[in-house]
């Protein structure tokens, strides 16, 4: 339960991370933060260089505290004057000395410049001040004025309430955004609902403008989708249904001939018909949920031994790797052999008489079982493996009617296999065979 957790959690924040609101929120909030950021630089910068009643102030602040300590300094002066509030006194000259604050941390490597005029210069950084006056060439009293108690509070105070207010403005540009950008997310719904079948699929049209438009957009080409679909499936199950009546009046006819008649190329182009046009019939049957599959318990070690067996004395011959025990499913029976006849039949089709012979397994994968066929035939360009499951697809001049091929098997036995919520898959290598691997999980 606790993996669970830990693994539903990660779900959730790699989602809420890759998020367009998420992206969306991080930007603006970004955006906010560099503003603010600019501003206070060029307005502390417009106060700092600029001849303002502050930094006057601190020009005769600095002065006065001069004149306090004597000329020439005295040291015993700056001790008294240091008393009177947190500071350090500084001379340098041909005899230095330090008094005051001497033991307390100053942020002297992080000041910043503030002012400058008639030898006496502003340092600051977060109410400390530095005042440095010039009293000859190399000769010179700084002042360190450190911050009060009540200053640093009322500064962390600023800290906290800018954290706090950061991320409550954050949490609601957040749902802000949310809110606005909603319709994407049920777009993105929708079309993984159509891009797996579901046609019916609608997506909410609130709020008003391009989103709103764009949601009712998606919801009128699902409709017209649905509706193309729709006849598509019927006119194909029209003219299926109705093809195989004509094929069987010409199948009697044919046997009516007589012996004296070559009829034999003619009933071989008929097969091929009836063949054609029962996989069509059979696959849009599938997609469209008309007579879908019809699961039973079944056991799978006896059902691929019999699909086996139908080919043994077929060049070059199949090997086989069964489990000695039952291994029970629930299948439909008809379809699977209908779907693992359709690999075995191309299995055989295009393995050379002297090949190695075609090999089959049946093994336990977790909680379900894969079915594995493969053989060393002619094998699959790369660019063509990915459209093998392609009606109508047929990989090169080597694989023709000529075969007895349309191009229809394999997209019905993807078709059988993809109904029972299982999944095929298929590795080729052009001139050393192919291996189609069926998975229940």
């Amino acid at each position: 339960m606790c993996l669970l957790g830990m693994e539903k959690m990660t779900k959730v924040c790699r989602r809420i991370r890759q998020s367009l609101f998420t992206k969306l929120a991080l930007v603006l909030f970004l955006g906010v933060v560099a503003i603010n950021a600019v501003t206070m630089h060029l307005y502390a910068n417009q106060k700092r260089e600029h001849d303002t009643t502050l930094n006057q102030s601190l020009m005769q602040y600095a002065r006065h505290l001069a004149s306090q300590v004597g000329t020439p300094p005295d040291k015993d002066k700056a001790e008294k004057l240091a008393s009177q509030r947190p500071m350090r006194i500084t001379y340098t000259g041909e005899t230095s000395w330090v008094a005051g604050e001497t033991e307390r941390y100053f942020p002297e490597r992080y000041l910043l410049p503030r002012f400058h005029q008639s030898g006496v210069e502003a340092l600051d950084l977060h109410e400390n001040y530095r005042l440095r006056v010039s009293l000859a060439p190399n000769e010179f009293l700084t002042f360190d004025l450190f911050s009060t108690t009540s200053e640093r509070s009322a500064l962390r105070q600023f800290g906290i309430y800018s954290l706090v207010g950061s991320c409550l403005i954050m949490v609601a540009i957040y749902i802000v955004l949310r809110g606005i950008l909603r319709p994407i997310e049920w777009l993105t719904e929708g079309a993984e609902a159509v891009r797996d079948g579901d046609l019916s699929t609608r997506v909410q049209t609130r709020g008003s403008g391009q989103l709103r438009a764009l949601c009712e957009t998606f919801n009128q080409m699902t409709v017209r989708l649905e509706n193309l679909v729709v006849g598509q499936r019927d006119l194909l199950l029209a003219v299926s249904h109705e093809l195989r009546t004509p094929l069987t009046r010409l199948k009697l006819r044919f046997e009516m001939l007589g012996a004296e008649v070559d009829t034999s190329a003619i009933k071989q182009d008929v097969r091929q018909m009836e063949s054609m046009i029962t996989s069509l019939l059979e696959t849009a049957k599938m997609h469209h949920g008309i007579g879908g599959i019809k699961p039973e318990l079944t056991d799978m070690t006896r059902l691929v031994a019999r699909v086996v067996d139908g080919y043994r004395a077929q060049p070059p011959g199949i090997t086989s790797d069964l489990p000695d025990q039952p291994l029970m499913a629930i299948v439909d029976n008809a379809k699977m052999i209908m779907a693992l006849s359709t690999l075995m039949d191309n299995a055989m089709k295009y393995s050379s008489p002297d090949s190695p012979p075609v090999e089959v397994t049946l093994h336990r994968l977790n909680s379900g079982f894969c079915i594995t066929i493969k053989d060393y035939g002619i094998g699959i360009p790369e660019e063509s493996v990915n459209f093998v499951f392609d009606p109508f697809y047929r990989v090169d001049q080597s694989r023709t009617r000529e075969t007895g091929g349309y191009g229809l098997g394999l997209y019905l036995s993807h078709t059988i296999i993809k109904a029972h919520k299982a999944h095929i898959e298929v590795e080729s290598t052009l001139g050393a065979g192919t291996e189609f691997r069926v998975v229940f999980q």
